[in-house]
């Protein structure tokens, strides 16, 4: 069970955030973190780091589509500019994203410098030695500008979600949670009233009924498979499970036994099934959610549930014709166990065979400085940040100031109050673990099978992973 102890501590801490207003962090973290991970010679700066990161003049950075990467890539020209370094950027999308870095991280690849993750890809990376711990390099005064790196400035929380068996191996971009959001104008052409969502999932399951007309879906959530344990419909649907009352194991992480054919969850099951395949958009059943942003886009959607941070693709004034004045924002549907929101901490990380280690950390350093954030939230899309001061900083409010302050106050009421720690029972093997549930959910469907069936053999499977884990 060592093991598990190593990463224990880290799932408690990591994933919850009680609220943006105090995710600033505790200035004595960020210096104990810098005065633990410091050797002599980084203490006292090590010259030959240094000298590495002038002579590094090329870059090779991987991120996941997103917001992110996307108004980042608006802007990094002038960190090419100001330090003489040519910057190979490359997006994918978050499916074809994990696949190609599992392939790149597992065969001990050189070919990013800057990468990408998500809290159930860190466990994985982290414990298969597959990144580079960042601690010696922030010790380096050589290599590393304190009032740049500002390091007790991010999410104290959201920083815990980058350790692992004692070591840093990443910085926080942003904590994520979901929303509710709903057409308030085809809301009250319905005869529902605009300002008032539904509280319970089966009033939101009555809504979709009733709204589900002319061309226009009641509701849209992840159908797709698990992306290496993160997006799709294991982003959403455990939501759906725990408010229900089901679980994915008796007592994580006391008791690693799996409960996926309990009641409960094969409620849960049959009523996600249920909601995409007769009130949502076509193709539901595997849509992510790009495929759900181009739904709310074209106007063929009155209520859907996804991550809080998408919602500048939502309303953009050149690009949708759901605009601003027509959404209402609240956290997610009650079940018969209360609210339940899911939690995930993106992060940029150094893969371990980097070939420009120092000039990376530089870089992101520079990314994540509270200059360059604010940027990306005002001359780019990034709403969700991990530094509490960019919520405060006037030119982000003023372009942020999404529905009158709706967005932000329904976004941290759900991170306060209903975004979960334990959200997923995150072990290395999660990944694994994601897949085959998510797998059998898709058969559900496609109609391939019964929500009951289904889930016996999730069950069944998922015993095994954990058995050989060592775990039960």
């Amino acid at each position: 069970m060592e093991k598990m102890k190593r990463w224990i501590s880290l799932v408690l801490l990591a994933a919850m955030v009680l609220s943006l207003a105090a995710c600033g962090g505790d200035s004595t973290a960020g210096s104990t973190a810098s005065a633990e991970s410091g050797g002599s010679a980084a203490q006292t700066g090590d010259t030959g780091a240094a000298q590495r990161l002038e002579e590094q003049k090329e870059l090779n950075v991987m991120l996941v589509a997103g917001n992110f990467a996307e108004s980042l890539e608006k802007i990094y020209s002038d960190y090419e500019d100001e330090y003489g370094v040519k910057i190979n950027y490359t997006i994918l999308g978050v499916d074809t994203y994990f696949q190609k870095m599992l392939v790149e991280m597992s065969s001990g690849s050189d070919a990013y410098d800057v990468i990408y993750l998500m809290s159930p890809q860190f466990l994985q990376y982290a414990s298969n030695d597959w990144l580079f711990p960042l601690d010696d390099f922030i010790a380096d005064k050589s290599i590393t500008d304190d009032e740049v790196l500002a390091l007790d400035g991010l999410a104290e929380s959201s920083l815990e979600a980058q350790r692992y068996d004692g070591k840093l191996y990443g910085l926080p971009v942003c904590s994520l949670t979901t929303l509710l959001y709903w057409r308030k104008d085809l809301f009250e052409a319905a005869g529902l009233d605009p300002e008032q969502p539904p509280e319970t999932w089966e009033e939101l399951r009555e809504y979709a009924k009733l709204l589900h007309k002319d061309g226009v879906a009641g509701v849209a959530m992840r159908g797709a498979r698990s992306a290496g344990g993160s997006e799709g419909l294991i982003w959403e649907w455990p939501m759906v499970m725990y408010s229900m009352g089901g679980d994915f194991v008796e007592n994580f992480p006391d008791d690693m036994t799996p409960t996926l054919n309990s009641p409960e969850v094969v409620e849960s099951v049959e009523y996600y099934a249920d909601l995409l395949q007769n009130y949502s958009i076509p193709g539901a059943t595997t849509c992510n959610f790009e495929d759900i942003t181009v739904a709310v886009q074209q106007g063929d959607l009155a209520m859907w549930i996804d991550g809080a941070a998408i919602v500048p693709n939502y309303i953009n004034p050149e690009m949708s014709k759901t605009t601003e004045d027509m959404v209402g924002f609240a956290p997610v549907p009650a079940g018969p166990e209360g609210r339940c929101a899911p939690l995930n901490v993106h992060s940029v990380n150094i893969p371990k065979n980097a070939k420009n280690k120092e000039r990376a950390w530089h870089f992101i350093q520079w990314a994540l400085s509270e200059e360059i954030m604010v940027r990306l939230g005002t001359e780019g899309n990034l709403v969700t940040v991990a530094r509490d001061s960019v919520y405060e900083d006037p030119a982000f409010i003023e372009v942020n100031d999404i529905g009158d302050g709706a967005w932000l106050g329904a976004m941290r009421d759900s991170l306060a109050n209903y975004a979960m720690a334990k959200y997923r029972p995150l072990t290395p093997e999660w990944p694994e673990v994601a897949d085959i549930v998510s797998g059998y959910i898709s058969d559900v469907f496609a109609g391939q099978i019964s929500a009951q069936d289904a889930m016996d053999q999730a069950n069944e499977e998922v015993r095994k992973v954990y058995e050989e884990a060592g775990y039960i």
